[in-house]
């Protein structure tokens, strides 16, 4: 295990590696949801509207978009993908004008040879922060929080929390050192993978570290910030993260197949996470408990799910007008020009212009979740192989998507 997990490879799927591509997702089915299995390989069709938790839109398929020749491109291009990156299975969304797909490929359990289905569960690691700073929006909307407050008046210690405001805490400028890069956590990690973390004992190891600056004068991604939102939104709320999430986006969003890892009861029907030890698959699912990813990454969800909850978050369902304009609320990622970090949401540039999401990484995952209003165009990709990209097939896909 200590192989395939190795530190870096975790911490870039917990974090570091997530701003390489930190952008958003949405939508997701096609026209009449045909799925064909074969070679164990699973793959999405066509799919109407009515598609079950896939469905994120009502529009109807504009009179220029072939949408079963679109299904049957898009499919293509995800199994090709799927033997370039030489992964063991991938799940993908695209939802565009009224077309709307849902595709899969490889295997969900690799031993056992079990086709990938499109609505297979994955974890999908940092995507969980979205979730999150939507949490803490709803409550500001409710005057139970300022993001101008000091974080330490919901929490105690938390370094130089009576200096740091929740909206740093949101938008990664609080400066707190990232608790996946301590060293001593890895080796607590490694040594008793099944240690259920506290959200206080991660930010003990957070405070036991020089912190990259004073608040509010950089950016830094650190999973430390979202382990402090989660404390946040219970200490504001008086309610369990787990139950406060279920309460105000997974119920209200009918997002049927998502839960919080190790904050409630799991949903049957994960697949395996994979990582690669001297070329061969190591399984890698529960390699370490969840509790170490927590409120900055243990959130479990299906493409459909995530592609719902990002047009549900964006076109103003489950955030009023000052809420959006919080959550898009800019902050210059050392990315590159046109990309950018909000509260819990990312901007960058794609084949498709600007898209508005998420990617996440956990061990045995990859996941990209982006949409771009522009286009009303979405795409979630979810692979189960930790040193897989998610990004490049959501831009593989979009390619496709402009093509003329």
């Amino acid at each position: 295990m200590s192989r395939v997990l190795r530190r870096t490879a975790f911490i870039a799927c917990l974090g570091v590696a997530l701003l390489i591509g930190c952008g958003t997702s949405s939508p997701a089915p096609l026209d009449r949801a045909t799925d064909a299995h074969g070679g164990g390989v699973g793959s999405g069709g066509v799919g109407s509207a009515d598609a079950g938790s896939a469905d994120t839109g009502d529009a109807d398929a504009a009179p220029d978009v072939d949408c079963d020749g679109l299904s049957a491109e898009l499919q293509g291009a995800l199994e090709a993908a799927l033997a370039a990156q030489r992964l063991p299975g991938a799940a993908a969304a695209v939802s565009i004008g009224g077309c709307r797909w849902l595709g899969a490929a490889g295997v969900a359990d690799a031993e056992a040879n079990v086709a990938m289905q499109p609505d297979d569960l994955f974890r999908v690691g940092s995507i969980t922060k979205s979730f999150v700073a939507a949490l803490a929006l709803m409550l500001r909307a409710e005057g139970r929080l300022s993001l101008d407050d000091a974080v330490s008046r919901y929490v105690d210690g938390v370094p130089r929390g009576e200096q740091i405001s929740v909206r740093q805490i949101l938008n990664h400028t609080s400066g707190l050192f990232d608790f996946t890069s301590c060293d001593e956590f890895w080796s607590a990690a490694l040594d008793d993978p099944t240690h259920r973390w506290t959200p206080a004992e991660l930010v003990a190891l957070a405070a036991s570290k020089p912190p990259y600056f004073e608040p509010g004068q950089g950016f830094a991604y650190s999973n430390t910030n979202y382990i402090v939102a989660g404390l946040l939104v219970e200490a504001a709320s008086g309610e369990p993260v787990g139950e406060l999430l279920r309460a105000r986006v997974l119920e209200p969003a009918e997002l049927a197949h998502t839960y919080l890892d190790g904050a409630e009861a799991a949903v049957p029907g994960l697949v395996h996470g994979y990582g690669r030890s001297r070329g061969r698959l190591v399984d890698t699912t529960s390699a370490i408990d969840p509790s170490a990813a927590g409120t900055a990454g243990a959130l479990v969800s299906t493409t459909g799910d995530l592609t719902r909850f990002y047009r549900k978050l964006l076109d103003g369902t489950l955030l009023g007008p000052a809420e959006l304009a919080e959550l898009t609320t800019w902050v210059d990622e050392p990315l590159g020009e046109g990309n950018g970090y909000g509260l819990g949401l990312s901007r960058r540039e794609s084949p498709l212009g600007v898209v508005y999401g998420h990617d996440g990484g956990i061990w045995g995952f990859m996941s990209s979740s982006y949409y771009a209003i522009d286009r009303d165009a979405s795409i979630t990709v979810l692979v189960n192989l930790e040193s897989g990209d998610a990004g490049r097939i959501v831009d593989e896909l979009s390619n496709i998507l402009i093509m003329p």
